[in-house]
């Protein structure tokens, strides 16, 4: 898991202004430190977590953008 989302960040980052958001999910917490780590690293502007339970089952998806608030309030949906 971590191998694959951080080799998705780098790939993101290719793309700065073509994506508002990216997310994947993320099922292992203990990840979430060097996603982090690799997100400040190619300058992503802004990073969210988000927690889901299911159950017993908690898993989270994880959420960064390169836009500025600026170039977020002129994104053309």
């Amino acid at each position: 898991e971590l191998a694959f989302i951080t080799q998705m960040i780098f790939e993101s980052a290719k793309y700065p202004l073509q994506v508002f958001w990216f997310t994947t999910l993320v099922s292992k917490k203990e990840n979430l430190a060097s996603l982090y780590k690799t997100l400040n690293k190619v300058s992503a502007v802004e990073i969210k977590t988000i927690e889901m339970a299911q159950g017993q089952k908690t898993s989270r998806f994880l959420a960064w953008t390169f836009l500025s608030d600026l170039q977020q309030k002129k994104w053309k949906f």
